[in-house]
Formats: structure tokens, C-alpha cells, sequence
């Protein structure tokens, strides 16, 4: 019998996690993540760096975005929801004002997985954001 062994997906050099991000916006097949204040660097000494991130290739018409909303109990815990799985197009254009706040991020075989809180400012929902892209996933540094 032959086995094949599928490697883990390699760290990355930074994560997201609890990364804040203030407008996300997609230029042709570029979807642009504008941070707060950046991101933490994954390897010692684990500094928080100051950046945004880029993802070329995004493939609009295979990403979407679930977006949850608890009416019995505080967003992201356990319970009853409503919600919907929408188009990325459709939900960047729908909530231009919202920021994200990043809680996990996920990679696979070219799709990225974001998910988190999205701030309405006068009420927080749930977020999912499974992007398929073909391109690079970049940290653009600030120097």
C-alpha cells in the first residue's frame, strides 16, 4: 500500500489574530485589508508591527461571507441565529462602514478564511469571510 502524507501548511509569518481592521476593499482582483494597528509577528521576539495585508487573485464570484446575528445571547456564543451567506462583492458594498475585528484565520489549498466581529457600531455581528484566491497573501509593512 502506498500513503501520501499532505504536509501541514507552513506557518505564517504573521497573524491576525486580534488584528483590527478598519475598511476592506477590493480593486480588480485585489482585496485590500487596511489595519488598525497592524499585526503580530508569529516568530520571536512576537512584536506587534505596524501594516496592512494585500491577497491578489481573489476569485470575487467563488468568495463569500457568512454574516450571524444572536438575538437571545452575546455575539459568537452559544445559541440560536440568523444570518446569511452573501456574495464578497455584495458585502463589501453593504458594510462599507463596519471594521472587522479578526478572531482566527484559517488557510488551505489558495483559500483564506477570516473570521471575527463585525462592528456595526450599534450592534456586533458574527463574520465569516472565505476567500479563494489565486495570487499572493502579502503583509505590506510600514516602515
Amino acid at each position: 500500500m502506498k500513503i501520501v502524507v499532505k504536509k501541514p501548511i507552513s506557518d505564517p509569518p504573521y497573524s491576525l489574530h486580534d488584528a483590527h481592521i478598519l475598511k476592506l476593499r477590493l480593486d480588480g482582483e485585489t482585496l485590500h485589508l487596511v489595519t488598525q494597528y497592524g499585526y503580530v509577528q508569529t516568530s520571536a521576539p512576537f512584536v506587534q508591527v505596524e501594516g496592512d495585508v494585500e491577497i491578489t487573485g481573489v476569485d470575487a464570484e467563488s468568495s463569500c461571507v457568512y454574516v450571524m446575528e444572536y438575538p437571545q445571547v452575546p455575539c459568537g456564543n452559544y445559541g440560536v441565529f440568523t444570518g446569511r451567506k452573501m456574495p464578497l462583492e455584495a458585502f463589501l458594498q453593504e458594510f462599507s462602514e463596519a471594521t472587522l475585528e479578526i478572531l482566527d484565520e484559517t488557510y488551505g489549498y489558495w483559500m483564506a478564511k477570516l473570521d471575527g466581529f463585525l462592528d456595526l457600531s450599534d450592534r456586533l455581528l458574527e463574520c465569516s469571510l472565505e476567500l479563494c484566491y489565486t495570487g499572493e497573501f502579502r503583509y505590506l509593512l510600514k516602515d
